[in-house]
């Protein structure tokens, strides 16, 4: 059985994972949260703070994980200085990687389809971390490490889905991109496509994104509509969005 460690569990696409690993007899499970507990007994879950180095070298050391899966989330040079140390462990033990990135790595140019093999390029912190990550990963670990770049995640509960609903409710103004387009995904089926990838000892860097891509304005066009709200205040921007987290 393969002892599976979840950082940032509680989180959007950390549930989802848990809730789809468990399914399976071939994967102990165990998971991390910061400040929302995880309430479920199919999982060993421990209280993790990434700035507290001994805190994650204790739970390696105790866990002893075959696999790591990082969804973690807060300060950015924390977290690149925890999957460092994490990577390192997993070097020693033999031990495999997978770390959710982003499409924002490829935020530095929105106006063209971005691919697996192509270089990322990003003009934002966060993108730009992302790519740092993702390089040490790959040093470090080689094929032992898997990349899954992923676009913006919505879900019937999640915080982008209660902002929006939030903001329909107030009628405040929505602000719509008619000129970019995107790529979604869902964290059921991320949650799917991340346990095709393991079962099946799939190797190097992923887009779990939709297979087409998306009119910014449209998609929220429509999902508005479906959420049943027929006088959205809408408004269009034809300036350049930096990223869509």
């Amino acid at each position: 059985m393969l002892k599976v460690l979840i950082l940032g569990g509680s989180g959007l696409v950390g549930s989802s994972i848990i809730k789809e690993l468990t399914k399976y007899n071939n994967f102990k499970v165990y998971a991390t949260y910061f400040k929302n507990k995880i309430y479920s007994n199919l999982v060993s879950s421990f209280n993790l703070d990434i700035k507290n180095l001994e805190g994650i070298n204790n739970l390696l050391s105790k866990v002893q994980p075959d696999i790591v899966i990082s969804c973690l989330r807060g300060d950015f040079k924390a977290q690149l200085i925890l999957h460092t140390k994490t990577a390192e462990f997993l070097k020693k033990h033999n031990g495999k990687f997978y770390f959710f990135s982003t499409t924002n790595v490829f935020d530095g140019n929105l106006n063209t389809p971005h691919y697996e093999n192509d270089i990322p390029n990003s003009q934002t912190e966060y993108g730009k971390y992302k790519i740092e990550c993702e390089k040490m990963l790959i040093n470090l670990l080689g094929s032992k490490s898997c990349i899954l770049r992923i676009p913006a995640v919505w879900a019937k509960n999640s915080k982008r889905m209660d902002k929006l609903i939030s903001t329909l409710k107030d009628n405040k103004e929505i602000i719509l991109y008619p000129k970019l387009f995107i790529n979604t995904n869902t964290d059921v089926i991320i949650a799917k496509q991340l346990c095709h990838i393991i079962r099946n000892d799939l190797k190097g860097i992923f887009h779990l994104t939709s297979s087409d891509s998306v009119n910014y304005k449209n998609f929220y066009i429509k999902l508005i509509e479906q959420l049943g709200f027929k006088n959205a205040t809408i408004l269009e921007s034809f300036e350049e969005k930096e990223s869509v987290k």
